[in-house]
């Protein structure tokens, strides 16, 4: 676990999954205003590591008010019931589609096990949110957290319960994976589509985020960057770009591994995988994969029609 200073009063807490390569993975981000707040949670295996990044940055978990969640995936909100037994006083910021999910994480659980096989269960199973601890969001929606106000964005496509918040004052983007992922330390960017993804939806949220025009974007894979909006329409294009080659490659009726060794050869952005150190390479590479089937079972569900309108 690790911990950055990014600007007065946000933090990044780096979770350090006790999993081969996932260091410098998820980024949790701390707001310190009249109320604090996180984003995001991690899954259930990396609690304690949460609390000992809010100890190291003099936070009272007891003192944090609102948890954001961008998503409901389980790298992301897996381990808020776990949470949540520190926190007597948060309240839990969710998409309609997703709340309902937390309170009862069965489901939830069942298919994060299908998706993800053994990384589920090293990301450790979901617990139960007490229903009144949750908040359902809406688009537009504001948290008043004294010096800061926060907009609600749904930001669909990575999931259909996706959100993003706006820091309007800052001209802050907490992103969540609507922007893809990227590694500084790499200058490496892509999408991350698993199923159930919509191509569609995630070209027009990235086109809603870039229309703020945000002077800094905070990724939830990983950290935060300025003057970001470069990186923004790359991912859109890259979005894009993949959709063509799955597209071309389905109607040569050719397997996922020629997917991605097509996919390779035509980003010219996924040579940086190679400035990753090796297990975080790894992991990436798997990511791809699963980022594959998002492609594909978009145009078995929808075809190419939208594809074709760009």
């Amino acid at each position: 676990m690790k911990t950055y200073g990014i600007s007065h009063g946000l933090s990044l807490v780096d979770l350090a999954l006790p999993i081969r390569g996932f260091e410098q993975f998820i980024s949790i981000y701390v707001l310190e205003a009249d109320q604090v707040a996180l984003f995001d949670v991690g899954p259930a295996v990396s609690i304690a590591n949460l609390l000992s990044g809010l100890r190291e940055l003099h936070i009272n978990p007891a003192d944090v008010n609102y948890i954001f969640i961008s998503h409901i995936h389980i790298d992301h909100a897996g381990g808020i019931g776990r949470l949540l037994k520190e926190m007597p006083r948060a309240k839990v910021v969710v998409h309609k589609k997703g709340g309902s999910h937390l309170i009862d994480p069965a489901k939830l659980w069942a298919n994060s096990q299908t998706a993800l096989g053994e990384l589920a269960q090293q990301y450790e199973p979901v617990e139960p949110v007490p229903a009144n601890r949750i908040i359902i969001a809406q688009d537009g929606m504001l948290f008043n957290l004294g010096e800061k106000v926060l907009q609600v964005m749904e930001t669909p496509g990575h999931a259909t319960h996706h959100m993003s918040f706006w820091d309007s004052q800052e001209k802050r983007l907490f992103a969540g994976e609507a922007c893809g992922i990227y590694f500084r330390e790499a200058d490496f960017i892509k999408p991350s589509t698993p199923l159930p993804f919509n191509l569609e939806q995630a070209v027009k949220s990235l086109e809603r985020l870039i229309q703020l025009s945000p002077d800094s974007l905070c990724y939830a894979h990983f950290g935060s960057i300025n003057q970001p909006l470069a990186n923004m329409e790359k991912a859109k294009q890259q979005l894009i770009l993949w959709g063509k080659v799955v597209a071309g490659c389905l109607d040569k009726k050719v397997g996922h591994e020629e997917i991605y060794r097509e996919l390779c050869a035509t980003d010219a952005l996924l040579a940086k995988l190679d400035n990753l150190p090796c297990d975080r390479r790894d992991r990436e590479i798997y990511f791809m994969r699963n980022s594959i089937a998002g492609f594909v079972g978009y145009f078995n569900k929808f075809g190419t029609g939208y594809l074709n309108q760009l």
